[in-house]
């Protein structure tokens, strides 16, 4: 219900940008624009566009608001013309929409909005979830390296190293990682979604150990592998941190609301009838 209402609400407030302000041009000396009594003000377009915009952009983006906020004005106008109106559901979709946006705004003031968290919670939490941070699948973090042609003063270069990263500092600092060509550090990628060649020479590889030159379509590969991990074994709480952090804060979070909510609830006249939840 909730995605309903923000795609729908989205959708009219996108196109229907600054509707009706109904006051006459003289009265507003910073009116942009007007279509019969609706004017759009230079203030309205300001609050809607970015201060890190240039003046260049700025005035750009103006204009194609200010164009959007003409179109759409008609267009409100003629539908208002031709006697249409929103269905009552469309109607409980803006009023349940108003009301989210109050209940957040009501929240953020009277909930706390920063949550610290302790190490011992992170550590605890970790215990008592282990099974939750489990890998899906057989995993691998590797640092990669791709060169268009195979140099041999690079590949004695990386023979001679310990390190494919230093190598790769030293040498490729300017050469960007894509998504066809990644470089560097890629963390954990699953062996499954690399090139069959990569991955089988990857399988019986000893962690630290360097293998390459690897030749394939894109050009020579090396690969040092850092961590293997296998489908079902548990994650290093170092990897899940943030997301254990996330987690606890939520809870928090919850637990604030839930506290609050009781609290309320005494000043309330509250009456249900749960008879009348069964179907008729």
């Amino acid at each position: 219900m909730r995605n309903i209402i923000h795609i729908f609400l989205v959708f009219v407030l996108s196109s229907s940008w600054f509707i009706a302000c109904n006051t006459k041009n003289e009265d507003r000396p910073d009116v942009v624009a007007q279509v019969n009594e609706s004017v759009m003000t230079n203030a309205e377009l300001e609050q809607a566009i970015t201060d890190a915009a240039s003046p260049d952009i700025k005035i750009a983006l103006k204009r194609k608001l200010m164009e959007k906020w003409i179109e759409d004005e008609i267009f409100f106008q003629e539908s208002i013309a031709d006697g249409m109106s929103l269905t009552p559901y469309e109607e409980s979709l803006i009023l349940n929409y108003k009301k989210r946006l109050l209940i957040e705004k009501y929240l953020s003031k009277y909930l706390n909005k920063n949550y610290r968290i302790l190490d011992q919670e992170i550590e605890d939490y970790y215990s008592n979830h282990k099974r939750e941070f489990v890998w899906d699948a057989d995993y691998v973090n590797i640092i990669h390296l791709v060169l268009e042609s195979d140099e041999r003063v690079i590949r004695n270069e990386i023979r001679a190293s310990k390190d494919l990263m230093e190598v790769i500092t030293k040498n490729f600092f300017d050469q960007k990682s894509t998504n066809e060509r990644p470089i560097g550090n890629l963390g954990y990628v699953r062996i499954s979604d690399l090139p069959a060649s990569l991955a089988s020479r990857i399988k019986n590889t000893k962690t630290g150990t360097i293998r390459g030159p690897i030749k394939t379509d894109l050009g020579y590969h090396y690969i040092q592998l850092l961590d293997n991990q296998k489908e079902g074994n548990v994650k290093d709480l170092d990897i899940v941190k943030d997301e254990i952090v996330h987690r606890i804060q939520i809870q928090k979070r919850r637990n604030e609301i839930e506290k609050l909510k009781r609290k309320l609830r005494q000043n309330y006249n509250i009456q249900t009838d749960l008879s009348k939840l069964i179907s008729q």
